[in-house]
């Protein structure tokens, strides 16, 4: 997003802008005496952001006054070494975000300090990018970093065979390569809460679409390097931050603890593999010990194997009592499976 199509009055509306939002005294003058121009000209800078929204002005002409329009953005290269990104936030993005209504505002507010600080904590990277823009209709979130790259970073250090596992392990929640800071919610809770989610790092892509509430692993032609986090949410948006959050957290007994999740079973499923084997079950259940409820959700997976369904639902719910397991979305095929086994569990 830009003020204007060339670079002098891309540099005169930034300068204009920057002095409204410090609330600077006799800004035309300052415009002035810094670009050379004169009063009609800054005038006319300035009637261009109010009529691209980016300034609202009330006032008459002399004693008219300029507020950031309904339209803004803000963009900044910052070095990770030392950042803390509830300052950042603060110091150089809260403007972006003042006016908004107040659900939206937390839920901006949650995705922007958690995806930052896993850049500071997890990506080992040295610097981090982020570009906030707010139009009349959505607030759009991105933060990339120049490290390693989360599906790396998550199959380096959980020692898993595949960068696609890694995925399938963030859908899960509770997923943390650093326990002793961080509770491994915020990527969970994030993706849930915001209209549209995504996550690139080298040729993958994890994005969880909102209209259908499952999570999807792509393949992007393009590879990047480090980590592009990217949330986006409409103004008009009716969601609650308090409510995802208790979709998925237990009652008051339960100190309302996170112990619900849902797995898409569909992100074991490789290039068109089939969900087969005993080993396949083990990976879509690592670390779901760590709930109390699980659903598993078999949209998009037209059939299971014997192995695969005795495993899951016979085994498993066997060896782990505690555990309670649904299936949901399951197609005729998957669910004739699914019954064959639990007819054994007596």
């Amino acid at each position: 997003m830009k003020f204007a199509n060339t670079k002098r009055s891309q540099e005169v509306r930034q300068f204009l802008v920057d002095g409204v939002k410090a609330n600077q005294l006799d800004l035309a003058h300052a415009a002035m005496e810094r670009f050379g121009l004169t009063r009609q000209a800054i005038h006319a800078h300035f009637a261009a952001l109010v009529k691209d929204g980016f300034l609202a002005s009330s006032g008459s002409t002399k004693a008219r006054v300029y507020q950031l329009g309904v339209k803004r953005f803000h963009d900044g290269l910052f070095k990770l070494k030392g950042l803390e990104e509830s300052e950042v936030y603060s110091r150089n993005f809260s403007e972006i975000f003042d006016g908004l209504p107040k659900e939206i505002a937390n839920i901006c507010h949650y995705g922007f300090t958690e995806m930052l600080n896993n850049a500071i904590d997890h990506s080992e990277g040295t610097e981090v990018y982020i570009h906030v823009e707010r139009t009349p209709d959505f607030v759009l979130i991105s933060i990339i970093d120049n490290g390693e790259g989360i599906f790396n970073h998550i199959t380096r250090l959980l020692k898993l065979h595949d960068p696609r596992e890694s995925i399938l392990e963030l859908s899960k929640g509770k997923l943390t390569t650093d326990p002793s800071r961080h509770t491994g919610q915020g990527i969970f809770f994030s993706s849930r809460a915001f209209d549209e989610f995504f996550i690139f790092s080298g040729d993958l892509v994890f994005t969880h679409a909102d209209g259908s509430g499952i999570d999807f692993l792509l393949h992007n032609e393009k590879s990047y390097q480090g980590t592009r986090v990217v949330m986006k949410i409409a103004l008009n948006s009716e969601r609650i931050l308090r409510t995802v959050f208790d979709s998925f957290s237990g009652t008051e007994d339960e100190d309302y603890a996170f112990n619900k999740t849902v797995v898409p079973v569909k992100l074991a499923l490789y290039e068109g593999g089939q969900l087969i084997s005993r080993s396949q079950a083990k990976r879509i259940l690592n670390r779901v010990d760590r709930f109390k409820t699980v659903l598993l959700d078999f949209k998009g997976v037209e059939s299971i194997g014997q192995a695969f369904a005795d495993e899951v639902f016979r085994v498993f719910i066997k060896q782990n009592p505690q555990i309670t397991i649904h299936s949901i979305n399951e197609s005729l095929e998957v669910k004739k499976m699914i019954k064959a086994a639990q007819s054994n569990c007596g």
